[in-house]
């Protein structure tokens, strides 16, 4: 496992990191909001993945097996090979983090982009999240 063994810069380990890093990466945050709707073979993410180099995507996905977020089941029956990736039990306990991130996001992203209401917000304005 990639992220539970990570030590930060603090020189201890922090949930809170390890968190981040498991989701960390150029395409992990995309890969996962795709298993999250469907089992994908990996020409299905690939193609859905605009930009992404086979090499890039098979980083990704090793990744998020070694942090066992995610499993691939293998069907030598099929030719070509068909190889699905499906979220484990612990990659599907990301979803509702997923999805208060994204929530998250386009709130600030709203903020940011109306520059009063940017100038308006102080450290001590709480700004609530609509699910």
């Amino acid at each position: 496992m990639v992220a539970a063994n990570m030590k930060t810069k603090h020189n201890e380990v922090c949930p809170l990191d390890c968190t981040i890093q498991i989701i960390n990466g150029k395409w992990k945050s995309i890969i996962l909001c795709r298993l999250m709707k469907n089992d994908l073979r990996y020409s299905e993410l690939l193609r859905s993945l605009s930009g992404c180099t086979r090499r890039m995507l098979s980083l990704q996905l090793s990744e998020l097996i070694k942090d066992r977020i995610i499993y691939k089941t293998v069907d030598p029956t099929f030719v070509p090979i068909k190889t699905t990736y499906h979220l484990t039990k612990v990659g599907y306990s990301l979803i509702p983090i997923i999805k208060e991130m994204d929530a998250w996001g386009e709130n600030y992203l709203n903020i940011i982009q109306n520059k009063n209401n940017y100038q308006n917000v102080s450290k001590n304005t709480h700004v609530s999240v609509q699910s």
